[in-house]
């Protein structure tokens, strides 16, 4: 599949960005003055380096340029894939040993109280009988204890009983497991006894590698630092080995560097990075990260931005031109302390399966998902939402990725019609009524999400993006009263787009103990005092990791921007919140004291002023640090407009399609030949090798100086 864009030179550097979903693998190649090209593969779920290497070839051949050309001359390559997510949502991780403080060895088979609900939906929490418990990924008999306690000063109140380590060492080489995850009470305020773990089993179990909670996750709430023990040692470990095989075949073309990922908490960092579990869901990170960088563009600082692909619909919201970070996102049937840009998701994408539900007899859609078997018009063996639309017109079977996948459209229609017949419609109103539903259920979710927050439509830009995005469009916005709905010529190719608008960062959490009281009287100073002493040195301790960080790859630390924060609670409460500070250290406690009211800030932002209670004073228990070196982004030229009139080569001719009950024809555009200023009114379909548009009756386009498209209700 070849995308028409403006191309760089082939003598000079450039950035490579690549997002493997489900479905597809995307690429962007952005040269030094921003210019990007864009490509797409069908991933390759046995092979993803298959498919990594397919998608720049993509984008290469776009301007007539061989691999060989593009990867001796890539400065940094980022792949963003769902290689940890897969890991853990198939069990095919590695075969794991946990050592444990004694006493909590069936803390995996306890779970946290909510544990056994998360990512259950809210019907499944009312009626029970729905409900079970998942095995652990690492059963009892792997999980060993050993005796040995630190409180939580972090003084050490019971030595390490090493004959523990040792017994559990051996009997878990035998056991033939691949990697020992350690995590011991309080190792985030001393992690003396977890190091010494570590350097048992090395003699005990060479060969097998260890992950510890004090090096991967030093906060406080042992459940989550467990949790993301369990997804390093179990998912990151494994994912390692596929990241290095995609490393292995970038270098074989040419390519000299190391290849970075995409973390959760929206920086990029090689792959040999050992909290790799961090990645887990770097997809929907690139989008928000490229919406961001859009609202920048168009001066918006509410945006609300929605991908929809082949297996899923993501949102990320961006409020005030800040990306929310939470801390404690959830990972499976589990909460882990990955910091991580907030998304939320649902499984319904435009490869979505149609099914019968066995006791109501009702229309299913989703959760599985063909992914790149698109359909029963390719490879799948049960209908999907693609072979609907295959049927009303909105897709050209001999156009699917720009024709390199041909689809056959009399096998989508032998699927829907026992599903049509068990309803008792016509084909098409049943296929418009499964569009309908999966939009629906889009626009729900997306509403709920707003509106749970407070927020209104109104304040916000809308972006829509993703392989199914543009062709989503219509149905998802129907009704909502967004600011602005904004789409992209380049939409299937925008979380990777995204991702080349990331930082390579680092971001480090650090656990403390930091009191503020209320009074000013000398014990309360004195507790002040004391706290900005364990806050600088927190921050300190954070500044040296980052510094030895970069210089493994050789980055220059001087020029990193750094970002501290504390999370700041009132004494006692439960929940805290991330409150940035300026600048290097507090220098006094009037310092201390414009951090506690920066805390309430962020506070009476998200509740009402009478729910302050400064009175009892303030804890810290968690220090934050990021390090930044920015990469050049994309760029999105403004651009001569050539009028509201298409250019002829830009209409492709007609189809016959359906829509709301009745046959009509749609105009076909090519989305390359369109030019800024243009406006496409609708009934018509806007093809591109990657995606396509769908413009319904009363509704038209207008590509702004950008190109960047704007969907609007009314006549053109």
């Amino acid at each position: 599949m070849t995308v028409e864009d403006q191309s760089p030179g082939t003598d000079e550097s450039n950035w490579v960005a690549l997002d493997a979903g489900g479905t597809m693998t995307d690429a962007v190649i952005v040269s030094e003055d921003g210019r990007f090209l864009v490509g797409k593969y069908l991933t390759n779920k046995q092979d993803e380096s298959v498919s990594f290497i397919g998608s720049i070839a993509d984008a290469a051949k776009t301007d007539g340029r061989q691999l060989s050309e593009v990867m001796p001359h890539s400065e940094v390559i980022v792949y963003a894939g769902t290689i940890m997510l897969n890991t853990l949502l198939s069990k095919t991780g590695s075969t794991v040993g946990l050592l444990l403080t004694q006493g909590f060895e069936d803390y995996l088979l306890m779970e946290k109280a909510e544990g056994g609900w998360l990512g259950y939906p809210y019907a499944d929490r009312l009626h029970t009988v729905t409900h079970h418990h998942d095995d652990p990924v690492i059963p009892r008999q792997r999980v060993h204890g050993a005796q040995e306690r630190i409180d939580l000063f972090g003084q050490v109140t019971v030595p390490l009983r090493e004959e523990d380590v040792r017994i559990a060492a051996r009997e878990l080489a035998a056991a033939g497991v691949e990697s020992i995850g350690v995590m011991f009470l309080f190792s985030h305020m001393n992690p003396a006894h977890e190091q010494r773990a570590a350097e048992i089993i090395a003699e005990e179990a060479p060969g097998v590698s260890v992950v510890l909670s004090s090096a991967i996750a030093p906060t406080h709430k042992e459940y989550t630092r467990l949790a993301s023990v369990v997804a390093q040692s179990y998912a990151g470990e494994r994912a390692r080995i596929h990241f290095k095989s995609v490393e292995s075949k970038a270098r074989s073309d040419g390519f000299q560097r190391e290849v970075s990922t995409l973390l959760a908490h929206g920086g990029t960092v090689p792959v040999d990075t050992p909290r790799l579990y961090e990645s887990y869901v770097s997809g929907p990170v690139g989008g928000v990260l490229g919406g961001h960088y859009v609202g920048e563009i168009l001066g918006s600082d509410n945006v609300v931005c929605c991908d929809i692909g082949g297996t899923s619909f993501d949102v990320g919201i961006v409020r005030d031109g800040t990306i929310p970070i939470t801390r404690e996102p959830t990972l499976l049937s589990f909460r882990t302390n990955i910091p991580m840009i907030h998304t939320e998701s649902i499984g319904a994408g435009m490869g979505s399966e149609l099914g019968i539900h066995p006791l109501t007899g009702k229309l299913t859609i989703g959760p599985r998902s063909a992914g790149s078997d698109v359909g029963a018009c390719l490879n799948w063996p049960n209908p999907t939402i693609t072979d609907c639309h295959l049927l009303l017109g909105y897709l050209d079977p001999n156009n699917f990725l720009g024709g390199d996948v041909p689809l056959d459209k009399d096998a989508a229609q032998a699927a829907l019609e026992p599903m049509a017949k068990h309803f008792k419609v016509g084909v098409m109103e049943f296929c418009e009524r499964a569009h309908q539903l999966v939009t629906e259920s889009m626009r729900e979710f997306l509403s709920n999400m707003l509106r749970g927050r407070g927020y209104t439509t109104e304040e916000y830009s809308m972006l829509m993006y993703g392989g199914g995005g543009p062709l989503g469009l219509s149905g998802v916005v129907d009704g909502l009263d967004f600011k602005e709905i904004i789409t992209f010529p380049f939409a299937a190719v925008f979380s990777a787009f995204g991702v080349l608008c990331a930082p390579r960062r680092y971001r480090y959490h650090q656990a403390t103990i930091a009191a503020c009281p209320p009074g000013d009287d000398a014990p309360a100073r004195a507790v002040k005092g004391a706290a900005i002493e364990a806050i600088n040195a927190a921050w300190a301790s954070l500044e040296e990791r980052a510094r030895q960080d970069f210089a493994v790859h050789g980055w220059d630390f001087g020029a990193a921007k750094l970002n501290r924060s504390a999370y700041v609670r009132f004494t006692n409460q439960l929940s805290d919140f991330e409150v940035p500070w300026d600048d290097e250290r507090l220098e006094s406690i009037d310092d201390l004291h414009e951090l506690m009211r920066g805390y309430e800030h962020v506070y009476t932002s998200i509740y009402p002023k009478q729910a302050l209670y400064s009175e009892v004073g303030y804890q810290i228990l968690e220090l934050a640090l990021s390090a930044d070196l920015d990469t050049p982004k994309p760029a999105v030229p403004v651009l001569d407009l050539h009028g509201r009139t298409p250019p002829s080569s830009a209409l492709k001719g007609t189809r016959p399609g359906h829509w709301r009950g009745q046959d009509i024809t749609f105009q076909i555009y090519e989305m390359d030949e369109l030019q800024a200023g243009n406006v496409v009114g609708g009934p018509a379909v806007i093809e591109h090798p990657a995606t396509t548009l769908l413009i319904p009756p009363t509704h038209h386009v207008e590509f702004d100086s950008r190109r960047l498209i704007h969907y609007r209700a009314g006549q053109a």
